[in-house]
């Protein structure tokens, strides 16, 4: 049989697209967990995440509300080497969606770890192919995905590279001390974290963590820090004081050197491998160098450098992981009630009418007390209205619980829609949004008895826009 040259071209063309649709198939069965190197017998890295939610000891006798992955914040720190095959299983012992976003993968990983509902379990199966420092962090789909990260589900996922780092070559020996760090703030609730306003920036999941427990060194040592900003809002800039980094990696990738920089600048998910020779006796501080918005509020640590220290080979980055002390003297809950010293009730004289914001994923105020007969609002200023369930940025508030008669349940409202309800009857009502139920707020309607405003021109700007004033609960005519 003759073939002429139209009928070879439509031959290569099939064949073409019949090798592509191979190659696509295996990708997409190694990417969902099938797993190519798992069949060849190849060996897989196994992982396993357990999303749920926690309370957690953030330092100084402060606890944190919100959600983790194997309860801690940051979450289990992973290291691999270039080329290996990672099978990462997330399983959802929670109430709520979680999900899984892995930087390290050269893929959409939220095909095969978004949206995992309560109970249920996922797998991805990836080749690491990229050197480096990376984050992963909780990825349920759209609005959840910036709402749980801010809420602690994060950690690091190192891929060690196959070429060796430049100190490494110049020394001829490993390093003394492998340090991980993942700089990551903490919130009141979310109205500071639309704005940027951290309570709380840390290393490793506590306030000053090692200034309290400093990193011991000798002079001369030669130290790999594995440096990670997982944000989730601010900028930091990574300093020894009395030092110079001699060999900075971005990202931790050994081909994007630099040399002798006093620091290293990271935006959320920038990272970077630094290395660096202790250049004598210490202390040195390592300090975010933003320090209004960083180091004051704990972002700062401690290498102290002696002839004689002792030998700690790796300091690991995952967060605490004992349990939360009973007594706090502060709790702090983003998204539900936290101490009242954060969360401080707001009083309004009658007359006046209170706004609630839902935003990031809370109530705010969160605690507002009124008089008989006034009108409260809620207005949901969370933009993201697409989607539904865990992913969206709908709101409503729902009560749940209260001693008064006053019950109310506002629709379900999208981004800048709001809904009234007018209080009559005295008591204390709590509600939650019945999509993200562990929003919670109160309001509290106080008898006539309760308040006489004060008329001192202090009080004169309480306002609707959440201006707190203390008012005694018996003040002069």
């Amino acid at each position: 049989m003759t073939v002429n040259n139209g009928q070879q071209r439509l031959i290569v063309r099939i064949a073409v697209a019949a090798v592509v649709a191979v190659l696509l198939t295996l990708t997409a069965c190694n990417a969902a967990g099938g797993g190519s190197a798992e069949a060849a017998g190849q060996s897989v890295r196994e992982f396993n995440l357990v999303a749920r939610s926690d309370v957690l000891n953030v330092g100084d006798r402060v606890t944190f509300e919100g959600f983790t992955f194997n309860g801690t914040m940051p979450g289990p720190q992973k290291v691999v080497q270039q080329g290996e095959t990672v099978k990462i299983t997330v399983e959802n012992v929670d109430s709520v969606a979680h999900g899984l976003s892995m930087h390290a993968a050269n893929a959409q990983t939220s095909n095969y770890l978004g949206n995992i509902e309560p109970g249920e379990t996922a797998t991805l199966t990836f080749e690491a192919e990229y050197p480096g420092v990376y984050m992963y962090h909780c990825a349920p789909g759209g609005h959840g995905i910036m709402a749980h990260t801010m809420g602690g589900q994060f950690g690091m996922f190192v891929v060690e590279p196959s070429q060796t780092y430049q100190l490494e070559q110049d020394l001829g020996r490993e390093p003394d001390i492998k340090i991980y760090i993942v700089q990551h703030e903490v919130y009141k609730d979310g109205r500071d974290f639309f704005d940027g306003n951290a309570q709380y920036v840390m290393f490793n999941g506590e306030t000053f963590r090692y200034v309290k427990d400093p990193i011991p060194a000798r002079p001369g040592d030669y130290i790999r820090f594995y440096y990670l900003n997982v944000g989730p809002n601010l900028t930091s800039t990574f300093h020894a004081v009395g030092g110079i980094w001699d060999y900075i990696y971005y990202g931790g990738n050994p081909n994007n050197l630099m040399q002798g920089t006093q620091s290293v600048v990271s935006g959320p998910t920038d990272s970077y491998v630094i290395e660096w020779q202790v250049p004598g006796e210490g202390p040195f501080t390592l300090v975010s160098h933003a320090f209004g918005t960083q180091a004051i509020k704990g972002a700062l640590g401690i290498i102290q450098s002696e002839p004689d220290a002792p030998r700690v080979a790796e300091v690991r980055s995952e967060g605490l992981s004992s349990s939360p002390v009973e007594d706090p003297k502060r709790h702090v809950a983003p998204f539900g009630l936290g101490s009242e010293d954060l969360d401080k009730p707001v009083r309004y004289r009658p007359g006046e009418e209170p706004y609630i914001e839902m935003v990031g994923n809370s109530f705010t105020p969160k605690r507002i007390e009124v008089a008989p007969g006034t009108t409260v609002t809620w207005i949901n200023e969370d933009v993201f209205d697409m989607l539904e369930g865990e992913l969206t940025g709908k709101h409503d508030a729902v009560m749940v619980s209260g001693d008064g008669d006053d019950h109310f349940a506002t629709p379900l409202l999208d981004h800048a829609e709001s809904y009234t309800h007018t209080f009559t009857e005295p008591g204390t009502y709590e509600y939650i949004c019945s999509i993200h139920p562990y929003m919670r707020g109160t309001v509290t309607v106080y008898e006539d008895t309760d308040l006489t405003a004060r008329s001192d021109p202090q009080s004169d700007g309480l306002q609707a826009d959440g201006l707190q004033e203390t008012i005694l609960a018996s003040a002069a005519p």
